[in-house]
């Protein structure tokens, strides 16, 4: 059952009070909280400072919390990057904090995909050999996702664009945060 957004804001609060902060009793600021397909996001401040306004009172440098609208799964998610990239991390693993990785999970095709630019993308792109980029190829049009590694995560975006002109699917891989 999905949840409320009464309801994800209670676990937010829940969260941010178990995190405490020396003395200042933090809670969710109800205007900065985004809505997005698969949860929300809340930023919280010190009660204190938000009655004075006295900036000594003040929470900096504190992450916002994700919630996921399913489970009520919650992360404190990274300030250093933009929100929208913790919700698609969210989206493609189930963790906020994931992060891209150079590698490309072919996931399926299109009527018309071009099997032999594909072969030759993954070879310009993932230093297999011949072989191996068939095989990978082959596995995807057989329906098997196939993995293919990348040199960085800018090459694994690219190959990602450049397959999608050509009628295959798939997607930059996202490693889990939390070892």
């Amino acid at each position: 059952m999905e949840l409320t957004a009464e309801r994800a804001k209670e676990i937010a609060q829940h969260a941010i009070t178990k995190a405490g902060w020396d003395g200042n009793d933090a809670i969710v600021v109800d205007e900065y909280t985004q809505e997005f397909d698969v949860g929300w996001v809340f930023y919280y401040q010190s009660a204190r400072f938000l009655e004075t306004g006295e900036f000594g009172f003040s929470l900096v440098g504190n992450a916002p919390v994700f919630v996921s609208r399913q489970d009520g799964y919650t992360a404190f998610i990274s300030y250093l990057r933009p929100v929208v990239e913790s919700i698609e991390a969210f989206r493609a693993c189930g963790d906020a904090n994931a992060y891209q990785v150079g590698k490309v999970r072919l996931t399926g095709w299109l009527p018309g995909a071009d099997r032999v630019e594909a072969i030759q993308l993954v070879r310009k792109f993932a230093s297999l050999s011949l072989e191996g980029a068939k095989q990978a190829v082959d596995c995807c049009l057989a329906s098997q996702n196939a993995d293919i590694d990348t040199s960085d995560v800018a090459s694994a975006k690219d190959l990602v664009a450049r397959l999608a002109e050509i009628g295959f699917l798939s997607a930059v891989v996202y490693r889990s945060a939390v070892a």
